[in-house]
């Protein structure tokens, strides 16, 4: 049995996941949706709709460890890619990552590390957030958003404007190999590039080169993702790491013919092996 699973607060099943359950199952592989607070016990579990733990952060991680032989993605890859202090580990490994600061909450530490760099725009965001919440946008020198609803720690990281103009392109690989790629445009007016904010979804064919920096990423791990999505901004050619995505990715399966396909061959495979 392998379990795709949703939360509690957005139960449903995901539209373009159907399709994957329905073709695990035709192929002798029954396939469930249930919330990740619900699934107490399964073979395989993905996932992929688990779209509220940042809001349960100990119970989702101490879920993740109760189950750790049973998902699709190494346990460990998961744990270390739910909080993003992954982004810091990525810039050390030598990945051209957004350049990332990680500190706590305390508004003097906050102020100390924005005086050491040289950065017009930054933003803050929570180290374990999902959707783009609570991501703000501000200008050196101007009041900090109320820290309480950020945890113990904040991400700092300079705005980007090419963010806003150029959009998001998401590489989606299968056990490293490259699938296919969509880019994520924002609205007018907005530099959020997450789902919430109205973005444009539109596939996109990428360069090879930047298919390879995106592989390159993975290559980095120590272990080999089943399913990820390599998020950047291409400026003047060149790959600019914005976020790994190893747990919940939106892979986009329905807006490329044969995606859902190549999936579906490499969950069987890792499933039956």
């Amino acid at each position: 049995m392998l379990t795709i699973t949703t939360c509690k607060t957005y139960p449903s099943a995901p539209q373009n996941l159907i399709p994957v359950q329905i073709q695990l199952s035709n192929q002798g592989i029954p396939t469930q949706f249930l919330p990740w607070q619900e699934t107490l016990q399964s073979q395989f579990i993905l996932p992929l709709a688990a779209w509220d733990y940042a809001n349960f952060y100990d119970e989702f991680t101490q879920w993740i460890k109760q189950h750790k032989n049973a998902f699709i993605n190494p346990t460990e890859l998961m744990l270390w890619n739910s909080h993003k202090g992954y982004l810091c580990d990525l810039q050390n490994w030598g990945v051209n990552v957004i350049p990332t600061l990680i500190c706590s909450t305390k508004t003097s530490e906050i102020l100390t590390a924005l005086e050491r760099q040289d950065w017009p725009e930054f933003v803050i965001k929570p180290t374990v957030g999902q959707s783009g919440n609570l991501v703000t946008k501000l200008r050196q020198g101007e009041a900090l958003p109320n820290l309480s609803a950020y945890g113990e720690q904040v991400v700092l990281q300079p705005f980007i404007p090419e963010v806003a103009i150029n959009g998001e392109t998401s590489l989606i690989f299968f056990n490293g190999v490259f699938s296919h790629a969509i880019r994520r445009q924002p609205p007018q007016n907005e530099w959020r590039a997450n789902s919430q904010y109205k973005v444009e979804i539109i596939p996109v064919e990428v360069d090879e080169h930047i298919i390879e920096t995106a592989r390159h990423v993975l290559h980095k791990l120590p272990e080999m993702p089943v399913y990820a999505r390599v998020d950047g901004t291409i400026i003047d050619n060149t790959f600019l790491l914005n976020e790994l995505e190893l747990i919940e990715p939106a892979l986009y399966l329905d807006r490329w013919e044969e995606a859902t396909e190549r999936f579906v061959d490499v969950l069987k495979s890792k499933i039956l092996k």
